[in-house]
């Protein structure tokens, strides 16, 4: 009986020692692909660790914009416990509910005020998000679950970055071991950050953790057939142009031109970049005068918004024909546009949360209706032509009929 007791207790301390030993195993073979920290347990991590936000803006052919006006604010609390962590050898261990109370960087912002990075394909505006353990003791070494939590604060600019739920969420791994020789306390060695809260298989088919996403942050995120994009901002310009034609004497008057903005739908304002005035806020409209020669371009424009072009004729006793080309909507042809006048809206519009591939330029070309020396429009004198002649045809015609009764 003492020697079948002897056996049963010998059991009990070998299950001990491997439990034991599982979670330094564990600390040894944190898997490779993913690992934001060093996941070296022969040199403790800072204590504060760092993941990343990213806001992906795009434009055609710009490398800058001015921000979409968006912010966001964090929170981390104790994550999930007993989700069954499997490391590259096979080990295995259980995590622990997050202890202590870390903190963690407040916000992160995107001003309409600063300008970003931006390309055709996207550019990435990434910012560092630090999460400070300062201050937490750990009870034992393990894998300790923390939950990260991102809001939009900005409900206005939210939309626009493609952020249709007011949170998003991430879950932390911290990777904690025991204190060495000289050290006190338990160490932080390695964090691990995912999209899913879920086990994790770092053994099967070499680290292949495509059902839980590893991530580096709020961030692009490519695993398997699962594809999360960062917060992405669409962008387009648009240039307007002015050419006079047959009108020499007011080849320097500038024609009051109004761009008119509308938004998407329950957006915040704008800034824009142009060539005289930079920041220009992108209000309701914007009032520009344009010479024969002149153009204007603003850079920055949110995807989704129209902007509705029209031009003033400033100048007494002078007809146009306008003409525009490359606008949206109809282009004017011929329009009659009379002194102190104003042409019909040509229209420019994108589609938001779409990619604009090319700039937008709207072209007005507006000619002089010259006036013969007889007094006669030669714009119009064919007409008038037209008319003599049915009018001669007619009294002809009638004095004929007269002499024929006669």
């Amino acid at each position: 009986m003492k020697r079948i007791l002897r056996k049963v207790a010998g059991i009990f301390v070998a299950t001990a020692m491997v439990a034991a030993m599982s979670v330094t195993a564990l600390a040894t073979n944190l898997p490779e692909s993913g690992v934001t920290g060093d996941a070296d347990p022969a040199a403790a991590l800072e204590t504060t660790l760092v993941i990343q936000k990213d806001l992906k803006v795009y434009n055609p052919t710009e490398d800058e914009v001015y921000g979409p006006g968006v912010s966001y604010t964090y929170t981390i609390a104790a994550g999930t416990p007993d989700k069954q962590i499997t490391d590259a050898q096979g080990v295995k261990a259980l995590t622990k509910a997050g202890v202590g109370a870390p903190t963690i960087t407040s916000s992160i912002s995107y001003p309409i005020d600063t300008k970003v990075d931006a390309a055709a394909d996207g550019a990435s505006n990434l910012k560092s998000i630090e999460i400070s353990f300062n201050g937490v003791s750990f009870p034992g070494a393990g894998v300790y679950r923390y939950v990260v939590t991102e809001t939009c604060s900005n409900k206005a600019a939210c939309a626009v970055v493609g952020e249709e739920e007011e949170t998003t969420i991430r879950y932390l791994d911290v990777y904690v071991r025991d204190p060495k020789q000289g050290e006190t306390g338990y160490q932080i060695y390695g964090y691990v950050l995912f999209v899913n809260n879920s086990d994790i298989n770092g053994s099967s088919t070499g680290n292949n953790l495509d059902d839980v996403v590893k991530t580096q942050g709020f961030v692009d995120t490519t695993a398997g057939s699962t594809t999360l994009e960062a917060d992405s901002y669409y962008t387009y310009n648009l240039e307007v142009s002015k050419t006079l034609v047959n009108d020499a004497a007011n080849d320097t008057n500038a024609f009051p031109f109004t761009m008119a903005f509308t938004k998407p739908a329950g957006t915040g304002n704008f800034n824009l970049i142009t060539a005289d005035t930079d920041p220009l806020a992108m209000d309701a409209s914007i009032e520009k005068g344009l010479k024969n020669g002149d153009s204007v371009k603003y850079i920055g424009i949110p995807c989704g918004t129209t902007v509705a072009i029209t031009e003033e004729n400033n100048v007494d006793s002078k007809i146009y024909y306008v003409k525009t080309t490359g606008a949206d909507s109809d282009n004017l042809d011929n329009f009659l546009l009379e002194p102190q006048a104003v042409t019909d809206e040509v229209t420019v519009t994108t589609t938001a949360g779409e990619k604009a591939t090319a700039d937008k330029t709207v072209a007005f070309t507006n000619t002089y209706v010259l006036i013969s020396p007889t007094g006669v429009a030669m714009a119009i004198l064919p007409f008038v032509i037209l008319l003599g002649f049915g009018i001669g045809f007619m009294v002809i015609s009638t004095t004929k009929r007269k002499e024929e009764q006669a």
